[in-house]
């Protein structure tokens, strides 16, 4: 893990992960499932609620999910491992008058999360759990289980093999030898893999596959959305 911190922390002061935006995938989930902006000041709730709900971006890099969260009212939470990604997020969140953002946005181990039983109301991780190796992201699942509540909704994303260079059922891992995020594990999954990493934890609730080619260069990927409820 400690080699994996180094080199997540080279590809952020790199920064090949300074997103700023909101990932569609997760703006969808929001309306679909939390909280709905229908004016500029004004919201419908989907998910009925008297204080605001909390959310964890697990894997929070610099935090924009963080944010987006927040400017819907939402408790919002993050952790990552990069210590750049989370210095970076703390200045963001300082500029944004973000309250208390050294105690909801921490650098840690997402396989041992520094929050009580049932705490989350809903989670979201973009493009974090294909980054490992299936042991670490099996055992992150499980601890992010411990903290979510029964029927919590959870939103991921996970790399398929369906692109240019592999073929739809592949599984395997591989070292990341591009000059982007050199060094970091990428973690292709099919959906027997998916199900295995959810286990008896979270039901699927939807599980798109949306793939992506360049009719220029003919090149494809894709990546699977799901959204999941603990069981």
């Amino acid at each position: 893990m400690n080699n994996q911190q180094k080199q997540w922390d080279k590809s952020y002061n790199r920064r090949e992960n300074f997103l700023f935006y909101p990932h569609e995938e997760i703006i969808r989930f929001f309306s679909k499932y939390i909280r709905r902006r229908i004016e500029l000041d004004e919201f419908e709730n989907i998910f009925s609620f008297k204080t605001p709900p909390r959310i964890l971006d697990l894997g929070c890099g610099i935090g924009r999910h963080i944010f987006y969260a927040n400017s819907f009212g939402l408790d919002a939470y993050g952790i990552d491992l990069s210590k750049a990604a989370i210095r970076t997020a703390w200045e963001w969140a300082r500029r944004e008058g973000f309250l208390n953002y050294r105690e909801k946005i921490k650098r840690g181990d997402i396989r041992k999360l520094p929050y009580p039983n049932k705490y989350f109301n809903f989670a979201i991780s973009h493009a974090v759990l294909d980054s490992m190796s299936f042991k670490i992201a099996k055992e992150a699942v499980s601890e992010l289980a411990r903290v979510m509540k029964k029927d919590g909704l959870f939103y991921c994303d996970l790399i398929s093999g369906d692109d240019s260079l592999h073929f739809r059922e592949f599984d395997e891992e591989e070292v990341v030898q591009t000059s982007h995020e050199r060094g970091t594990i990428q973690l292709y999954f099919n959906f027997a893999k998916i199900r295995s990493l959810m286990d008896s934890l979270f039901d699927i609730v939807e599980c798109m596959l949306i793939k992506k080619e360049s009719v220029i260069s003919n090149q494809s990927r894709a990546r699977y959305h799901l959204v999941l409820r603990k069981k």
